[in-house]
């Protein structure tokens, strides 16, 4: 493909932005990108070329950061040098600035393999101009609906986006990506035959009680969260694929998720077992690139949270936990993976409603808070902050947990000043943040576990629990 005159002016502004931005100490993941665009909206279609070993897309509801950011630490202890939206900005904008960063001021590319995290809404954008060699899609539910539609329409356009070259790596277990597979070229599967807290029936909130197909009620024998199990339907005959990769013996053992593939065990540092799906997703992915499972098994062993996604901050007094809340099924996760702890819990939960959390937070009553509620004697407190900080407290006092464990405080500090105050040892501390709130709560809890001489879990200590 010829590169024009708009293409170069694009990419050299594009870096001489980027320059400009690190000489300033800011990290410039999308202005670089925007400019570019607007300079050249083809531009990606150019850059996308130089990937010769190809490009990897990350894409679904949750999940796509964690599962792109395990399948990075697989690639880097392969000795893979590849290019990489890391810092999560998947926009076009975002994507962009990531591929011009990887590029050099000849047009020539650092590496011949890209991965991508790319949002839902913009798998159509991207697909006009690249072609992915692989894509991942981890799952589909409701999030931000003033911002994305309905979810059906979401799952269409991402459906009719993809190219029929594309080898498509799919959660077997929600109905609404295994879809994706019929009729496709090719397809590799990845589920989990069952969790300690799958059950044979479920009142959770999921978005396929219908099949896709022909819109009669599916039929399962298994819920492991939300709409992922083992279904059928009675009415056309769709059903659960069989996964090539799937987990078995999955069991927690002091903060890490174990599990196996056949005979091969294998070992993440994270919490939630909507963490093991983003492992599998990965550790599919590897393997169609071709990298061995005693690399994989390195890879995700030595994984470290990203921000925000169960990361772990060692503070003084213990460990807090911050994860970003976003959706119903992925807040009821949290929640699941916080009851499942069996401890003593003290919780801080910022809402804010701006635009990249999504201006409706009426998906707040969605959310099965009433689990709290059950558990109330568990609970010493809840501090709710942010800009809709009375809209949660509200929410959590209908579903059962008492006012006076309920304490509003809108100034970040002085919320985690009162969430470090009077803290047992016996407690487990969880932060759960929307979009917005996420970094400037990470900023202050970094400050703090700088001062206190410690520093996030460690790969040995990973290896050392899975011994």
């Amino acid at each position: 493909m010829k590169r024009t005159w708009h293409f170069w002016v694009a990419l050299w502004v594009g870096k001489l932005i980027t320059v400009a931005l690190r000489v300033t100490g800011k990290k410039g993941t999308t202005l670089p990108g925007k400019i570019a665009h607007w300079l050249d909206p083809e531009i990606m279609r150019h850059l996308s070329v130089a990937y010769t070993e190809g490009i990897i897309m990350v894409t679904g509801t949750n999940g796509k950061t964690t599962t792109a950011n395990l399948l990075a630490s697989i690639l880097r202890g392969s000795g893979k040098a590849f290019a990489f939206n890391q810092a999560g900005a998947n926009l076009v904008t975002g994507i962009t600035g990531a591929l011009i960063q990887n590029t050099r001021w000849s047009g020539s590319s650092r590496a011949s393999l890209a991965l991508l995290e790319v949002d839902e809404a913009t798998v159509p954008k991207l697909c006009e101009q690249v072609s992915p060699s692989l894509a991942i899609i981890t799952n589909f539910f409701r999030d931000q609906l003033d911002r994305y539609g309905e979810l059906d329409t979401t799952v269409r356009l991402v459906r009719e986006s993809l190219p029929k070259e594309t080898v498509l790596v799919l959660n077997a277990d929600d109905p609404l990506v295994a879809q994706f597979g019929l009729n496709h070229a090719e397809v590799v599967y990845y589920g989990v035959e069952r969790t300690p807290d799958s059950v044979s029936e479920s009142q959770e909130t999921r978005e396929a009680r219908f099949c896709p197909l022909c819109g009669t009620e599916l039929d399962y024998t298994l819920f492991h969260y939300g709409q992922l199990g083992i279904y059928n339907c009675l009415g056309c005959g769709f059903h659960r694929p069989e996964p090539k990769i799937l987990a078995q013996n999955v069991r927690p053992l002091e903060g890490l998720l174990l599990f196996q593939v056949k005979v091969t065990p294998f070992a993440i540092a994270l919490q939630g077992y909507y963490n093991l799906y983003n492992a599998l997703a990965a550790l599919t992915a590897a393997r169609q690139l071709g990298l061995s499972d005693s690399l994989i098994g390195e890879g995700l062993r030595g994984f470290i949270p990203q921000a925000g996604r169960m990361e772990r901050f060692h503070l003084q007094e213990g460990e807090i936990t911050l994860t970003l809340v976003k959706n119903p099924t992925g807040f009821d996760q949290v929640i699941q993976t916080m009851l499942g702890l069996d401890k003593p819990l003290r919780i801080l939960i910022g809402i804010n409603d701006l635009a990249a959390d999504g201006r409706d937070i009426s998906w707040l009553w969605d959310v099965n808070f009433e689990r709290l509620g059950l558990h109330e004697a568990r609970i010493h407190q809840v501090i709710c902050t942010g800009l809709r900080a009375e809209d949660m407290a509200l929410r959590l006092k209908y579903a059962g947990v008492s006012e006076g464990k309920l304490v509003l405080e809108h100034d970040l500090t002085g919320a985690l000043d009162l969430l470090q105050t009077n803290w047992a040892v016996e407690e487990a501390i969880f932060i759960l943040p929307t979009y917005t709130l996420l970094f400037p709560l990470r900023e202050i809890l970094e400050d703090r576990q700088k001062n206190a001489g410690l520093t996030h879990l460690k790969t040995k200590d990973l290896e050392e629990g899975a011994s």
